[in-house]
């Protein structure tokens, strides 16, 4: 029986700006990671693999914004 994707909808609804999420706090970040494991195996050029790429960019983001190391300035 092969393996169906099924599409599983955010809990919470992340703020999105025009084309992108954006995440604003822990729990939008927590949302945001559960998510794109959901999404890791759709194949480039679905809906779902467009979705994980902003959700990686605004989880990449997050983290940037947010290690301990880099966020001195």
């Amino acid at each position: 029986m092969p393996f169906e994707h099924v599409t599983t909808p955010l809990p919470t609804a992340l703020p999105r700006t025009k084309d992108a999420a954006r995440i604003e706090n822990l729990d939008d970040y927590e949302v945001a990671t559960e998510r794109a494991r959901q999404l890791a195996d759709f194949p480039e050029g679905s809906p779902e693999a467009a979705e994980l790429a902003s959700l990686v960019q605004a989880i990449m983001e997050w983290d940037r914004a947010h290690d301990d190391a880099t966020s001195w300035h």
